[in-house]
């Protein structure tokens, strides 16, 4: 309650100072707002990739330099009194873990980071086209580079240098074995908020991105579905479906962009299977009960979740190829 108190006190504060490409627990902005920002600058040519991973970031957030960035808008001895108390609770070093106002001071603490990128895209601008574009939530960072600049090679090195130079003024380590540069246009893809991310041509034979929940995400999601299974193996199959639609419906609402069709219908057929079978366990059968249960019978009358529809992102239009 006092972490959400104080939050109410600084959000207002800082939110103006806060950078377009940084979406991470802010106001009004979405992990599919950072997604469709990074689809449309690789639709827009941008196809050098720099997919930044920060070492135990919020473990590593040093008190002194963030008080100092916190004091200079706020010019108020109790509130900081307050937050000294707070951050001293957490440690000598970083913020409270899971706590409510931890996003607002992980923002705070990474917002140069975001002013020397937004500085970088400015000055490298050409017009409407501009050569780099980033995108933030919380630690996870990716900035991409217009692949089709002949300086794009020196601009991602340029760039890379400026972010570790900001980096080493807060004490934020990079974590070099899972920091690494990806070049789209060899068909490698990257990884961001849970997504895969790839170059492909579209039907009408377009350069696109197609964009996929990661198969890390799916596994760990199955691995939480069959330990419910498994535990509640004797407990009727109602109750089963209470428990586990709840997580399907947060899981699917999350991965409903994009191209997740095909991921959805595994998890469908997986999660419909995994009844079955709890139904015929019941009847100390064998089998999946094919002819004894429809897939509509299942979903309509047990109640199981089913709403695996997937809602396009804002189509973009990809610029002439240059």
């Amino acid at each position: 309650m006092v972490q959400g108190a104080l939050k109410l006190i600084l959000e207002p504060i800082f939110e103006a100072d806060f950078q377009e490409g940084s979406y991470g627990y802010r106001p009004k902005r979405t992990t599919h707002q950072a997604v469709q920002r990074v689809a449309e600058a690789i639709v827009f040519q941008k196809t050098q990739v720099v997919d930044v991973d920060l070492k135990s970031y919020f473990d590593t957030v040093r008190h002194d330099i963030l008080l100092k960035k916190v004091v200079e808008r706020v010019n108020d001895d109790q509130v900081m009194h307050l937050l000294k108390l707070i951050l001293k609770a957490s440690g000598k070093l970083g913020v409270p873990q899971g706590g409510v106002i931890s996003p607002l001071l992980s923002n705070i603490y990474l917002n140069e980071i975001d002013k020397m990128l937004e500085r970088a895209k400015e000055t490298t601008r050409n017009g409407r086209y501009t050569r780099i574009e980033y995108a933030r939530f919380a630690d996870d960072l990716v900035i991409l580079v217009d692949g089709y600049y002949h300086k794009c090679e020196w601009l991602v090195k340029a760039v890379y240098k400026r972010l570790l130079e900001e980096l080493v003024k807060l004490d934020v380590q990079i974590n070099a074995e899972k920091t690494r540069q990806v070049d789209l246009t060899q068909g490698e893809s990257f990884a961001f908020l849970g997504f895969d991310f790839h170059r492909v041509k579209t039907l009408r034979g377009k350069w696109g991105v197609r964009i996929t929940p990661r198969i890390k995400a799916r596994t760990a999601l199955l691995t939480k579905l069959k330990e419910i299974f498994r535990r509640f193996l004797s407990q009727p199959a109602d109750r089963v479906i209470e428990l586990i639609n709840p997580i399907l419906r947060g899981w699917v609402n999350y991965f409903r962009v994009g191209h997740s069709s095909r991921c959805f219908g595994y998890v469908k057929d997986w999660v419909e299977k995994k009844i079955r079978r709890h139904l015929m366990g019941a009847r100390n059968r064998k089998g999946f009960g094919w002819n004894r249960w429809s897939s509509l019978w299942i979903h309509r009358n047990l109640g199981l979740f089913s709403d695996y529809r997937v809602r396009h992102m804002t189509e973009t239009k990809a610029l002439p190829a240059r």
